[in-house]
């Protein structure tokens, strides 16, 4: 049974599905949810369309993502009620720093019993290069790291039989 969950939630989908996953498994001993948004200090220069530099230095900016990151955790607050047999506690954390770190130490200095957390899935290629988040923390993290993904990745679907040829 888990009474501690930390649930980083970044907005996507993924995170939105971590979210039921984790009210599901903290529901049978009504267990605390711990909802995380991180903010990276250093936003990128482009979200679609070219920054300037004062726009970044904004967008990086303390209150900016104080805001933003409530902004999304009220989002996923707003799903809660639909998660039917979970009635726990649960509390709100708005942190900034690297998105792999800053969950891995939140959930140390919690002392959660695990992480649950959205997996959105990068390609192979910049997966090798960089990392996805859910990797970082999986490698990392000292307790149990549950990685969600959305919709069932094709390969988890086949036959146990059927090799995915990875090549």
């Amino acid at each position: 049974m888990f009474k501690s969950l930390l649930v980083p939630i970044d907005g996507s989908e993924d995170s939105h599905v971590a979210l039921n996953v984790a009210c599901q498994l903290a529901a049978p001993v009504q267990g605390k949810l711990y909802l995380l948004n991180v903010r990276d200090p250093y936003p990128q220069l482009h979200r679609g369309e070219l920054l300037s530099v004062e726009a970044a230095i904004k967008a990086a900016s303390v209150e900016t993502a104080s805001r933003e990151g409530h902004a999304i955790l009220d989002v996923a607050l707003d799903t809660l009620p639909s998660f039917p047999g979970y009635n726990g506690e649960f509390d709100t954390l708005v942190k900034q720093g690297s998105p792999a770190r800053t969950i891995v130490a939140e959930a140390e200095r919690l002392g959660v019993d695990a992480i649950v957390m959205g997996s959105r899935g990068v390609g192979q290629f910049k997966g090798l290069m960089i990392g996805s988040v859910s990797h970082k923390v999986t490698h990392v993290a000292k307790c149990r790291v549950i990685c969600v993904h959305e919709t069932p990745h094709q390969h988890a679907t086949q036959a146990p039989h059927e090799f995915v040829d990875f090549d």
